[in-house]
C-alpha cells in the first residue's frame, strides 16, 4: 500500500506493550493515523512501552497519546473516552488482549469502527478460539470486525472458527493491519486473516 491510506483517522491500540501491538500501532501512524495506545497493565514496563510508542508517533508527525489501564472493562472504557478527547473520534480499534471484553466497553467509538482483533504466537489455542468467537460476535452485531493472526501456527492451533480472508499477495503483520483498517477492506467483516500468508 502506498501513500497515507489512513490519513485523518484516529486509532486506538489496546495492548501496546506486547510486540505485535506496538508493530500495529506504528504501522497505523506510518499510514497517516493519529494513534492512542493503551496498556493492559499498570506496570512500569507497560507504561514505558506506551510512552515510547507515542514518542514514535510524534516523530512521524502524528498525534499520539499514551494511556494505561489494568485491562479491565472500566479502565478500558475510560481510555476510550480519554483517547477520543485527545485525538478525536476513534474509527479504528486494534484489540491485542488475551481475553475479550463486553462489546459495550467500546460504545464510545465511532458508529462505524474498523476493529481488528490481533492474536500473536503468545496467545494459546484456547485464547485464540475465544477471541475468534468474539470477533464473530462483534461482526454479528453489525460491526466491521476481523481477526488478524500473526502466524499460521496460531491459526492452525485455533482451528476453523472464522472463514479465512485471503489477499492476492501475502501481507506481513504491519501491512495487514493497515489493509484491514483501510477502505480497501471496507466490505470485509467477520473473517480471519493470517499475516504472511
Amino acid at each position: 500500500m502506498s501513500g497515507q491510506p489512513l490519513a485523518g483517522r484516529a486509532a486506538l491500540v489496546l495492548g501496546v506493550e506486547r510486540p505485535d501491538g506496538r508493530r500495529a500501532a506504528v504501522a497505523l501512524a506510518e499510514a497517516g493515523a493519529d494513534v492512542a495506545v493503551v496498556t493492559l497493565s499498570e506496570a512500569t514496563a507497560a507504561e514505558f512501552a506506551a510512552n515510547s510508542a507515542a514518542n514514535e508517533f510524534w516523530a512521524l508527525g502524528r498525534k499520539g497519546i499514551a494511556l494505561t489501564s489494568d485491562g479491565g472493562e472500566t479502565t478500558v472504557r475510560e481510555a476510550v473516552a480519554d483517547a477520543t478527547a485527545g485525538i478525536g473520534p476513534i474509527g479504528i480499534l486494534i484489540y491485542h488482549a488475551a481475553a475479550p471484553l463486553p462489546p459495550a466497553t467500546f460504545d464510545g467509538l465511532r458508529s462505524d469502527p474498523a476493529i481488528v482483533v490481533l492474536m500473536g504466537d503468545d496467545d494459546g489455542s484456547d485464547e485464540a478460539r475465544t477471541l475468534l468467537s468474539w470477533t464473530r460476535e462483534l461482526a454479528d452485531r453489525g460491526l466491521r470486525a476481523n481477526a488478524l493472526l500473526a502466524t499460521r501456527r496460531i491459526a492452525d492451533a485455533a482451528g476453523p472458527v472464522l472463514k479465512e480472508h485471503h489477499v492476492s499477495e501475502p501481507l506481513a503483520l504491519a501491512p495487514a493491519v493497515v489493509y484491514l483498517t483501510s477502505d480497501a477492506s471496507a466490505a470485509v467483516e467477520g473473517t480471519m486473516m493470517v499475516a504472511g500468508g
